[in-house]
C-alpha cells in the first residue's frame, strides 16, 4: 500500500529534506506496534483538564503536528455553509440556536501516533491532548518511525449525530474510535479496514475503502457497498449537500486516477466526463453555491455543477498547502501565506495574509466564523509545530506558548457541538 495522498502536500520536498532533517531520538518506537495493553492504557486514564486549561494533557497521552509528509488531511468546507456539524466532513455547523441550543461548539484535531486533542474556546487553546506514545518523534531516526504507515496513522475524522468518529491505520490495521465529548474516546473496531478517511451525511458516517462501511452512530458498523473504482487506491472521501446530497470518493494510483459517486455510501458511479488530473493528489472536497469543488496539492481544482456528473479542471496557484473551504459567499484555500478567494472556483483572486510568515495546513471553519489551523509543510511539528487561529481567514493569530502542546503530525481538523462536560463545559 503506497503513501496516503490526503497526508503528502510537501511530499515531493519532503523527499528531500528527510535526508537533511535533524535527528531526534526515538525514545519508544514500540508504541507503532499497537497492543491491547496500550488502547487499554489510552482509554483506562482519567482526563482530568477541563477545556480552557491550555496545559491540555488530560488523561491519556498527548502529541501534535501537521500532517504526516507535511500535510493537510483536514476535511474543511464540505458543505454551502453548513459544514461538518451537518455532515461530519468540512467546515463544521457552529453557532448556538436551533437543534444545537445547549451544546458547545469544538473543535477536535487528529493527526499520528493516535494523536487527538480539543478546543472548547473557539480555537483559541487546545486540551486533552492524547496520543499512543507521547516519547516518539515521527521520521524522526533514519526516517523512522514512518508514521504515514502505522496502526496509528491519522486517517480520517468526521463528526455527525453528536459524536465525533476518528480512524486509525494506513498499512496496518488500526483502530476506530469515537467520542462525543471531543476528549475521552472509545475504541469502538478494533483492527477494521484501513480506511482512507471518513465522511457523514444522509444520516450516516461512510468509512473510505471497498466496500464502504456504514454506521448511523459511529460505533456499530456493516458493509456498504463496492467502489468499483478503476484504481488501486482509494483517497479522499466527503459528503456535499447537492440537491439530495451525494457521496464522493477519489482514487489514484501512480499516473491513474478515478471519481465515484454515491447517495447513500452503498451504491457507486462514475461520472460521464472527467479530465484525467481530477483525483489527482486530492487534499479535500468543498461545496458551495452550487458548485463541488475537489482542490488538489498541485494547485489545482477540478469543479461540477450538475452533482459530479461532468467535471472541469482549474488552476488555482502553483501549489496548495491548505484545504479548501466554503465561506457562505467565497471559497478559500491557502498556498502558504498567499490565500486564493473565489465566489465561484472558477475566476480566482489572490491575497497575501497576515502574518506572513505562516503556512496554512490542516485547516477548519466553523460556520461561526472562526478559521483553526496548523503550520503546513515537512518537519514543522513537535518543537516546530504551531496552531493559528483567524476570524476572517486573512489576519491570523499565532497561539502563544502554552495554548498548546507542541507534538505529533495533526492532519485533519474538525468542529462540530458537545454536550457540556467535565471536558469541555459550558460557557
Amino acid at each position: 500500500m503506497d503513501c496516503p495522498l490526503g497526508v503528502a502536500v510537501a511530499a515531493a520536498e519532503a523527499r528531500n529534506d528527510r535526508e537533511k532533517a535533524r535527528a531526534r531520538p526515538l525514545r519508544n518506537a514500540a508504541a507503532m506496534l499497537r497492543t491491547n495493553a496500550c488502547r487499554s492504557l489510552l482509554l483506562a486514564v482519567p482526563l482530568l483538564v477541563a477545556c480552557g486549561d491550555a496545559s491540555g494533557t488530560g488523561g491519556g497521552t498527548g502529541g501534535g503536528g501537521d500532517g504526516g509528509a507535511g500535510a493537510t488531511g483536514a476535511q474543511s468546507g464540505a458543505t454551502s455553509g453548513s459544514g461538518s456539524a451537518a455532515q461530519g466532513t468540512g467546515s463544521s455547523s457552529s453557532g448556538s440556536g436551533g437543534e444545537n441550543a445547549g451544546l458547545v461548539p469544538v473543535f477536535v484535531a487528529q493527526g499520528h501516533f493516535g494523536r487527538l486533542m480539543v478546543s472548547c474556546d473557539d480555537g483559541q487553546t487546545w486540551v486533552h491532548n492524547q496520543s499512543a506514545d507521547d516519547t516518539a518523534e515521527c521520521w524522526s531516526e533514519n526516517n523512522l518511525p514512518d508514521c504515514d504507515h502505522s496502526p496509528w496513522a491519522g486517517r480520517g475524522l468526521a463528526f455527525g449525530n453528536g459524536a465525533f468518529v476518528s480512524t486509525f491505520g494506513w498499512g496496518s490495521p488500526g483502530v476506530m474510535r469515537r467520542s462525543v465529548d471531543g476528549g475521552t474516546w472509545e475504541d469502538v473496531w478494533v483492527e477494521p479496514p484501513t480506511f482512507a478517511d471518513i465522511a457523514f451525511g444522509q444520516g450516516v458516517f461512510v468509512a473510505n475503502a471497498s466496500p464502504t462501511s456504514i454506521s448511523t452512530d459511529g460505533a456499530t458498523w456493516q458493509d456498504g457497498g463496492d467502489l468499483g473504482l478503476n484504481v488501486g487506491n482509494v483517497r479522499a472521501i466527503e459528503f456535499v449537500p447537492h440537491d439530495g446530497g451525494l457521496f464522493i470518493v477519489t482514487g489514484e494510483s501512480g499516473d491513474n486516477r478515478d471519481i465515484v459517486l454515491s447517495p447513500d455510501g452503498i451504491a457507486w458511479h462514475h461520472p460521464t466526463t472527467r479530465p484525467n488530473e481530477c483525483g489527482s493528489y486530492v487534499i479535500n472536497v468543498a461545496y458551495g453555491a452550487g458548485t463541488i469543488a475537489i482542490f488538489s496539492g498541485h494547485g489545482t481544482v477540478c469543479t461540477s455543477t450538475d452533482g459530479g456528473d461532468t467535471w472541469t479542471l482549474r488552476d488555482v496557484a502553483g501549489s496548495l498547502s491548505s484545504p479548501g473551504v466554503w465561506t457562505g459567499s467565497e471559497f478559500f484555500v491557502y498556498d502558504g501565506a498567499t490565500l486564493h478567494r473565489s465566489p465561484d472556483a472558477v475566476t480566482w483572486t489572490a491575497q497575501p495574509i497576515e502574518p506572513p510568515n505562516i503556512r496554512i495546513g490542516a485547516m477548519a471553519r466553523s460556520d461561526a466564523g472562526t478559521f483553526v489551523a496548523t503550520r503546513g509543510g515537512w518537519q514543522v511539528w513537535y518543537d516546530g509545530q504551531e496552531m493559528y487561529r483567524s476570524t476572517d481567514g486573512v489576519t491570523w493569530q499565532v497561539l502563544p506558548a502554552g495554548a498548546f502542546v507542541p507534538s505529533h503530525p495533526i492532519n485533519f481538523i474538525e468542529a462540530g457541538f458537545v454536550e457540556p462536560s467535565s471536558v469541555c463545559p459550558a460557557p
